[in-house]
């Protein structure tokens, strides 16, 4: 009798859930004309205004006189490429975020 009970349990737990999957929407009470979804690649870029280019020059050319320059090798690539990091805040700091920056690279003080 205890077998019956499982199997008419199952039989019911599987009828309702086939029921719930042929349209997951109208069960949700979601009409069926929905957006169009639309890739981010396909969106056009915001173009920068002069204000926004006027302060990027600038904060690069504070970073370059006061930060600290480290050099960043990341053998990962089959030639071994070579880039500079600047940072600014204390030594250990600015490394910090250099090596956070550059994951799986070796980061050492520029000569």
């Amino acid at each position: 009798m205890r077998y019956w009970a499982m199997g008419a349990t199952g039989i019911c737990l599987l009828a309702m859930s086939v029921g719930a999957s042929l349209n997951p929407a109208s069960a949700a009470g979601v009409s069926a004309a929905q957006a169009p979804i639309v890739l981010a690649q396909n969106a056009e870029p915001k173009k920068e205004t002069l204000t926004h280019k006027v302060k990027r020059k600038v904060k690069k050319a504070w970073r370059n006189l006061t930060g600290t320059q480290f050099d960043v090798a990341c053998p990962a690539l089959i030639p071994i490429t070579h880039s500079t990091c600047t940072e600014t805040g204390s030594r250990n700091e600015a490394r910090a975020k250099c090596q956070s920056a550059n994951p799986l690279c070796s980061v050492s003080e520029v000569k």
